[in-house]
């Protein structure tokens, strides 16, 4: 999820939609779904088959670590299907990367057949034990700075919370980097690929089944852990369709559990709720759940200090 990306940069993707459809032979069908970066089409090809078009809200998002051109989202998007759909891993199928003369870049995939059936948690939490079983792909991803993970991290929480304490100046500051550091290296476990952001939208399923699992913009290599905390969060949020015990409870079915009340769990629960609270303040609006979400990230902060993590 982005933010304070700057209306010059908007793309107009019905007619990107129309455009590209008659370009290529696609019949469009209508709306596919959509979320804060991409709007998703379903659209019809002769020899390709039922298919779904991405398109780009934005040709560039803003990230604290600069600016994220869309063409690579959609690059990133096809090599993680691309290499997990061999592994056996319900992605959806890549088919083309279309560049229009403009530049902008646009996806297309097969289209994954699902319905409104509740998923199975424990199959979300099976999915996620293969992911972080596997050897991460050799991709390079556009949210992730190189280099050493913790201190990406680090800078990455920092300026999230000072942004959000821009907008709520009560909000306790960060424990002392050093002390983020320390709380995260306690846990070791090899990095692995992180979708972060598995909610009831980019889950597809089929009769209860998870029938596969899109929109990889917000992937990172990185601990294991910090997923999971993630959903934890997540699932804090009705709307999200995640229910955390079922998922924790599938995953622990071929991985050993991790503890979400750790001090680096609690950090990376921490991540999330600052993160949130800036999309409710910014690029998806609504002040009642910014507000809820601040007041989250205060509690958290409340109970890193309670561990010893949160002095200075």
């Amino acid at each position: 999820m982005t933010s304070g990306t700057p209306l010059g940069t908007a793309v107009d993707t019905e007619a990107v939609a129309r455009s590209v459809a008659a370009d290529h032979g696609l019949t469009l069908h209508g709306p596919a779904g959509e979320g804060v970066d991409f709007v998703v089409c379903h659209v019809g090809h002769p020899t390709l088959g039922e298919s779904v078009l991405r398109i780009p809200r934005h040709r560039v998002y803003l990230s604290p670590y600069g600016d994220v051109d869309s063409a690579d989202l959609v690059r990133q998007e096809h090599e993680i299907a691309a290499y997990l759909g061999p592994l056996g891993l319900p992605v959806a199928t890549p088919l083309q990367r279309i560049e229009r003369p403009d530049g902008l870049v646009v996806s297309l995939a097969a289209r994954v057949e699902h319905d409104d059936v509740p998923l199975d948690g424990r199959d979300v939490g099976r999915f996620l034990a293969a992911l972080h079983g596997a050897v991460p792909p050799p991709v390079r991803l556009a949210y992730q700075a190189p280099g050493d993970f913790t201190a990406f991290f680090i800078k990455r929480l920092s300026d999230r919370h000072a942004n959000l304490r821009l907008k709520a100046p009560a909000l306790p500051p960060l424990p002392a980097p050093h002390r983020i550091r320390a709380a995260l290296e306690a846990v070791r476990a090899p990095y692995r690929l992180l979708h972060l952001d598995v909610r009831g939208q980019n889950l597809l399923g089929r009769q209860g089944r998870l029938a596969a699992v899109v929109d990889w913009s917000n992937a990172l290599i990185g601990p294991p852990l910090m997923e999971l905390a993630r959903v934890a969060e997540y699932a804090l949020l009705p709307d999200n369709g995640i229910d955390a015990a079922a998922v924790l409870a599938g995953y622990a079915e071929s991985l050993p559990p991790l503890d979400l009340d750790s001090s680096a769990a609690l950090l990376y629960r921490l991540d999330t709720a600052v993160m949130l609270a800036l999309v409710f303040s910014s690029v998806a609006p609504d002040a009642e759940r910014a507000q809820v979400l601040t007041a989250r990230a205060g509690h958290l902060l409340a109970r890193l200090r309670a561990t010893g993590t949160g002095e200075r």
